[in-house]
């Protein structure tokens, strides 16, 4: 089975409020430096295949690098894999710390996809989500993309703000499209716990946008990105000129995949693993020559199972029981048939032979659907 690469770089100029990944705003050179050493070792550790199927390079993130870091970052990863060979190479950019310096430092070390976290372009929403950039900056920042020769660069954007109308959010998908991004991911907020817009949700001092809100602007990314000649091929997910993400498809097909960095994770064969998130306790583990595993789990039969179903359905595609069937060598039937009836019957899922996916109707309720299999 292929086998893809993510590299996490955890450093940020700030913490957004939404966000719950592991990421920490440090600016000290000697940490990065301390990041880098570790990185490399882990990769000598952990083994990952010469010629992974896809490599992502995320956080964080990995922009934030000064640019003689930035290079080293990918010196070390072609040191220990064959950059050149994968299908895709993406790397993940804020707008505030990508200059064309950078841009040129990943092209020519074989990066050929770029995915640009601009989530708004309005001055008061970035503000409110603790974004350290504004729309001048999306701009320049896909600008010193393109100078640089890439011809695939995806957007990150985000709605369904609290106060934010159908009319806000048209204005953020027209100047998106103005840019001419080559792919599009659309996030609808969610509150975390742990984060500070989880905090203040809890506190009662901020109060989500509606279902009603949240459904209409779901409802006009599909239509407005659709007749820009944009595909939905996952729910969040819209596929131009660049084609699908295919690291993400690969991930939402249960496909293996090794993570370094802290508090990355790894899956392989049903095995599932989590580094240690911290700095300090990561690095630390891999200089007395472990690997820095924090958490690890081999996964049941069912429990793959119904990964498969609540990931695959995401997917415009949904997923093939016979396909499932054969990797994990059981008949899904047993576990998910009364299931899948169940929402054929609602009108929220669709059955063609041995392919399953969603309705129309089914799209907007995805999760609710979805998750229904993690409890097979």
């Amino acid at each position: 089975m292929r086998t893809s690469l993510y590299v996490h770089v955890p450093f940020c100029v700030v913490k957004c409020g939404y966000c719950d990944f592991n990421s920490y705003a440090i600016a000290d050179h000697v940490a990065h430096d301390r990041f880098l050493a570790a990185l490399d070792a882990e990769l000598a550790i952990a083994d990952p295949p010469r010629r992974p199927y896809t490599v992502f390079v995320g956080g964080g993130t990995p922009t934030y690098l000064d640019a003689g870091r930035f290079a080293k970052l990918f010196e070390i990863l072609g040191h220990h894999v064959d950059l050149a060979s994968a299908a895709e190479v993406t790397v993940e950019c804020n707008p505030e710390s990508l200059t064309r310096e950078k841009a040129a430092i990943a092209l020519a070390a074989g990066v050929r996809r770029a995915s640009v976290g601009a989530q708004s372009f309005d001055a008061a929403r970035l503000r409110w989500l603790d974004r350290a950039h504004d729309a001048g900056a999306i701009r320049r920042a896909v600008g010193a993309l393109r100078d640089a020769g890439f011809e695939n660069v995806s957007l990150d954007l985000m709605y369904a703000l609290p106060g934010e109308t159908l009319a806000d959010w048209k204005s953020d998908l027209r100047e998106a499209l103005e840019l001419q991004p080559d792919h599009l991911s659309c996030y609808s907020l969610t509150f975390e716990r742990g984060t500070r817009l989880g905090r203040e949700l809890a506190a009662g001092t901020v109060e989500p946008a509606s279902e009603t809100i949240d459904a209409a602007m779901f409802r006009l990314t599909r239509e407005h990105l659709g007749a820009a000649g944009f595909r939905a091929y996952e729910i969040s997910n819209f596929a131009g000129r660049g084609g699908p993400s295919l690291h993400n498809d690969h991930y939402w097909l249960q496909g293996d995949y090794v993570g370094v960095g802290p508090g990355a994770a790894s899956h392989r064969g049903g095995w599932r693993g989590t580094n240690l998130k911290t700095l300090d306790a990561w690095a630390r583990a891999i200089e007395a020559g472990l690997l820095p595993t924090g958490e690890a789990e081999t996964l049941t039969i069912p429990r793959r199972l119904g990964e498969a179903l609540w990931l695959g359905l995401r997917r415009a595609d949904g997923v093939d029981l016979d396909t499932i069937g054969e990797r994990l060598g059981t008949d899904p039937a047993p576990h998910a048939a009364h299931i899948i009836d169940r929402f054929v019957e609602l009108g929220l899922l669709e059955r063609s032979g041995s392919r399953v996916r969603l309705t129309e109707g089914g799209v907007l309720v995805a999760d609710s659907v979805a998750v229904e299999f993690l409890a097979t």
